[in-house]
C-alpha cells in the first residue's frame, strides 16, 4: 500500500496500527550502519558531476556541503554580533558525521559560536555521534535530542534546520513542518536535500514506461540485482515503504512543505536516471568502461530533457525554505509548482500525469477541471478547424459545461456545434456570428477522466475563399471551456 494511503487510512493522529512495527524495523535497519550516506556506486558520482554539480554552479553554489555550511556561517556571524550562539538542528542526524564535518569547516574559518542539536531516534547512532564529538573536541558544541520527529515538539528557536535525506522517512509531515515553522527564527532557514519522488521510491507510470524501454536494451550484466544477485529480466519496481519508513510519503514532501514554508533557492532534478545510479543496479556500471560512461551520460541527458519538457517530474530536491516569502532563485524553468507531481491528474490512458500548464498552455479549461493531455484540434491562437478534442479530469462533481467561442462576421457559413462526451452526443448547439456563450448540462463525477469533443459542421479556408492569407481550415475561436 502506498505510504500516503496507509497514513490516511489509519489516521496520522495515531500513526497507524503497525506504526510500532515499522519504527522497530527502521531502528533495526540503521542501528549498525556506520556509513549511512556512503556506498554510492561510481555511476552516481559520474551523474552528479555532470548533471547536478553544474546546475548548482549555475545557481552560484559550489556544493551541497558548502550550501549548508554557508547558511550556518552567515547566521553564526549575525548571532555573534548579539553575543549568542547560532543554533542548528539536524533532523535524522544518524551518526553525526556530517554535522561534525560542518563544525570542523566552521572552526577552520574561525567560526566557533555554533551549537548543533542532533535529532535522532536511534540510540546506537546517538552514542556513535557522542563518541566522535568527544574525539574531535566538539562535545560541548553538540546536543543530543533522542526522539521521533513524528512527535517532536519545537522547544527552542533555531537559526538553521537541516533535513539531509530524511524527510522521505517522515510519516507525519504536517506535524513536523508545523513544528519547524514554529521553531525557526523569523530570519531562519530550512536546508533540504532529499527525495521527492513517488511513495516507496517507486516509479510513476510515465517514468516507468521510459525505464522499461531502456531496460529492454541492456545486456544481462547491467541488469544484475545487488540485493538478490539475480539477473532481472524486467525492472523490479519495488516499494521500499512496505515494512519501514523508507519513502513512506516521499511524494508529499514537496507539496506539503510549500504549504508551510517559502522557498528562496530551488534545484529539482533526477527521475529516469535513478535506477541506473542507485545501490541496487548502479554498481553494475563500470566507469572505466567507455560504453558504460556513455550510457550513464546519455540517460542523464534524456532525463534532463524529459524534466524540462514536463513529461516527468523530479525525484530529488536541494532547496532553502523560510518562514516568510523570499525572492526565488530556481534552476531555469523548474519552479516549485512545476515540480510537484499532480497525483489527481492522469491522461485518458492512465499513464501520464503532469502539471496542467504543460498540456493546456492557453488555459482553455477552467473551473472544476483540468486538461490532462494535448487539446487536439485547437491551434496555437485558439482557432479550431472542423473539430477539437480535449481530455479532461474533473476536480469536483460537474453538472454543467460552459463554452465560450467567437464566430467572426466574415465567416461565410453558420451551422451547428455538436458536443460529445466520451463519444456520446450531449448537445447540438445552433451557432451564429459573434461572441457566443453556450451552457450544456453534463453530469460528471469528481476525479474522473472524460473526453470532450466539439464538432463544427461549418468551416472555411480563408485563402481559398478570398478572405485573407490564412491557408488553414477554420470554423471558430475557442475562448474557454468551464466546468461547473
Amino acid at each position: 500500500m502506498q505510504g500516503v494511503e496507509w497514513a490516511l487510512e489509519r489516521g496520522l493522529s495515531g500513526h497507524g496500527a503497525d506504526y510500532a512495527e515499522r519504527l522497530a524495523a527502521e531502528r533495526g535497519t540503521f542501528a549498525e550502519q556506520e556509513d549511512v550516506h556512503g556506498n554510492l556506486p561510481p555511476s552516481a558520482h559520474r551523474w552528479s558531476a555532470r548533471h547536478m554539480v553544474p546546475k548548482l554552479h549555475e545557481l552560484g553554489v559550489e556544493s551541497i556541503g558548502s550550501l549548508i555550511v554557508g547558511e550556518i556561517r552567515s547566521r553564526a556571524r549575525e548571532a555573534a554580533e548579539h553575543g549568542r550562539d547560532a543554533v542548528v538542528l539536524s533532523l535524522g542526524s544518524g551518526n553525526g558525521d556530517q554535522e561534525l564535518s560542518w563544525l570542523e569547516a566552521l572552526a577552520a574559518d574561525g567560526v566557533h559560536n555554533v551549537r548543533v542539536r542532533l535529532l535522532e531516534i536511534n540510540h546506537d547512532m546517538q552514542e556513535r555521534a557522542a563518541e566522535a564529538a568527544g574525539r574531535l573536541g566538539f562535545a560541548d558544541r553538540i546536543e543530543h535530542v533522542e526522539t521521533d520527529f513524528n512527535t517532536w515538539k519545537a522547544d527552542t528557536e533555531h537559526d538553521v534546520v537541516v533535513a539531509f535525506q530524511v524527510l522521505h522517512h517522515v510519516l507525519d509531515l504536517e506535524h513536523l513542518y508545523g513544528q519547524l515553522r514554529e521553531g525557526l527564527r523569523s530570519d531562519g532557514v530550512l536546508v533540504v536535500h532529499d527525495m521527492i519522488g513517488r511513495n516507496g521510491h517507486r516509479r510513476w507510470p510515465e517514468a516507468l514506461e521510459v525505464i522499461e524501454r531502456i531496460w529492454a536494451t541492456l545486456p544481462p550484466e547491467l541488469r544484475r540485482n545487488s540485493i538478490t544477485g539475480a539477473i532481472d529480466e524486467q525492472f523490479d519496481d519495488i516499494d521500499c515503504a512496505v515494512d519501514g519508513f523508507e519513502g513512506i510519503r516521499a511524494q508529499d514532501v514537496l507539496p506539503v512543505l510549500l504549504e508551510y514554508l517559502h522557498p528562496s533557492f530551488f534545484l529539482a532534478l533526477g527521475n529516469v536516471i535513478d535506477p541506473f545510479v542507485d545501490r541496487v543496479y548502479g554498481h553494475n556500471f563500470d566507469m572505466d568502461d567507455e560504453r558504460h560512461r556513455a550510457l550513464i551520460d546519455d540517460i542523464g541527458v534524456l532525463d534532463d530533457s524529459l524534466l524540462d519538457l514536463g513529461v516527468v517530474t523530479p525525484t530529488r530536491l536541494t532547496a532553502l525554505f523560510h518562514p516568510t516569502p523570499r525572492t526565488l532563485r530556481a534552476y531555469r524553468g523548474r519552479t516549485p509548482q512545476r515540480c510537484v507531481r499532480r497525483t489527481d491528474v492522469v491522461d485518458p490512458a492512465g499513464r501520464v500525469s503532469f502539471h496542467p500548464a504543460a498540456s493546456d498552455p492557453q488555459r482553455l479549461v477552467r473551473g472544476s477541471g483540468l486538461a490532462v493531455g494535448r487539446c487536439n484540434g485547437v491551434l496555437h491562437d485558439r482557432w479550431v478547424g472542423r473539430g477539437a478534442t480535449l481530455p479532461l479530469r474533473t476536480t469536483a462533481e460537474v453538472d454543467t459545461v460552459e463554452l465560450e467561442f467567437w464566430v467572426p462576421d466574415w465567416m461565410p457559413e453558420q451551422g451547428t456545434l455538436t458536443v460529445l462526451v466520451d463519444d456520446t452526443q450531449v448537445a447540438a448547439l445552433p451557432v451564429e456570428h459573434g461572441l457566443l456563450h453556450r451552457t450544456v448540462p453534463v453530469a460528471l463525477a469528481a476525479h474522473t477522466t472524460a473526453e470532450l469533443t466539439l464538432r463544427a459542421d461549418w468551416w472555411v479556408n480563408p485563402h481559398a475563399a478570398g478572405l485573407g492569407e490564412d491557408r488553414r481550415t477554420l470554423s471558430y475561436v475557442l475562448n474557454g471551456v468551464t466546468l461547473r
